[in-house]
């Protein structure tokens, strides 16, 4: 897009035009080792420390989230109850997808009366409650052996609605339509839910990468006192 409006030519005057390949050799250190270097000099400054440390490009990219090269010690410490912390967050939001992806293939969806604001299960055929062990189908509707306004909380009138749904079929339509609207909600949580546990997976593994790359340092210094300090939050 750029060099269609102004085409690929470099800059003409030269303090520009190394502004302009400092810009971009930076914005290439950033995309290909994730570490958010602000200058030439930050590189250079990491440059100097990786070759002192014996740090490799691959311990650089697993460690990135806890790299600054604006300090002469980038390697930043996470603590162990920050890991603990992300960590139980990580396995929460596995629960939640599995929770989820459990109820995204029920056949079943809630439904709310709005005179008497009792809510209920239907799959369509059938009407359960949620609190309580009242059930009306198509057979209690015809031997008329309904629960009573005294157990469901429903009034007459909207427990003969329920039983006119069921014959006339409308209750089965509005089920299926709801229940096509609740996978959708309930599929794109998920999604998102896996892909925040999967980010959250990605710091942890991160920061126990940067804590063993601390120790392996603090082994060589044989000063693990003076290297470096960790993060609590």
């Amino acid at each position: 897009m750029w060099s269609s409006f102004i085409g690929d030519k470099d800059f003409s005057d030269v303090r520009l035009k190394s502004f302009s390949y400092e810009q971009l050799d930076l914005a290439r250190f950033r995309v290909v080792y994730g570490v958010p270097a602000q200058s030439i000099n930050d590189l250079h400054r990491l440059l100097a420390w990786m070759d002192r440390n014996q740090i490799s490009p691959i311990d650089l990219m697993h460690a990135r989230k806890w790299i600054d090269p604006s300090k002469e010690e980038p390697l930043q410490c996470p603590s162990k109850k920050l890991i603990w912390r992300q960590f139980g967050v990580f396995f929460v939001s596995i629960i939640c997808f599995t929770v989820l992806t459990t109820t995204f293939t029920a056949k079943t969806t809630l439904f709310k009366m709005k005179v008497s604001e009792v809510w209920f299960s239907s799959n369509g055929s059938s009407v359960d409650a949620i609190w309580g062990r009242w059930k009306i189908n198509s057979e209690s509707c015809m031997k008329r052996t309904l629960p009573g306004a005294s157990v469901s909380k429903m009034t007459d009138a909207e427990t003969l609605a329920i039983c006119d749904g069921l014959a006339n079929g409308k209750l089965e339509a509005v089920t299926i339509d709801a229940i096509e609207q609740q996978r959708t909600v309930l599929g794109t949580i998920a999604v998102l839910t896996f892909l925040a546990a999967l980010k959250l997976l990605h710091r942890v593994i991160a920061a126990l990468r940067a804590r063993e790359l601390i120790d392996q340092l603090r082994s060589k210094e044989n000063a693990p006192c003076k290297l470096a300090t960790c993060v609590k939050n």
